[in-house]
């Protein structure tokens, strides 16, 4: 897929499955030193992940919200994947 002059692809995964893998316009998840916002051309970053909520905003201004225990955050060049033990 590729990215829109917008977005960027991510993928949220679990030892399970992909629970998402497509394209979003921004990414908000708990960092351990705090909330963080990722949009198209970030910096490449890496970042663990506390408890709380991922909010994925799409191509089409639509959200879409899990829940998190823990995890990992890396993006870099406009891809991302989120890694996290368990969704809800």
């Amino acid at each position: 897929m590729a990215n829109s002059d917008k977005g960027f692809k991510i993928e949220i995964v679990t030892p399970q499955k992909v629970h998402f893998s497509g394209e979003v316009v921004s990414v908000t998840a708990p960092g351990e030193q705090g909330q963080f916002q990722i949009l198209r051309n970030h910096a490449p970053l890496l970042s663990s992940l506390t408890k709380g909520k991922v909010k994925l905003t799409l191509a089409d201004r639509s959200e879409q919200s899990f829940s998190i225990l823990d995890g990992f955050f890396e993006v870099s060049s406009n891809q991302a994947i989120l890694l996290t033990e368990t969704i809800s």
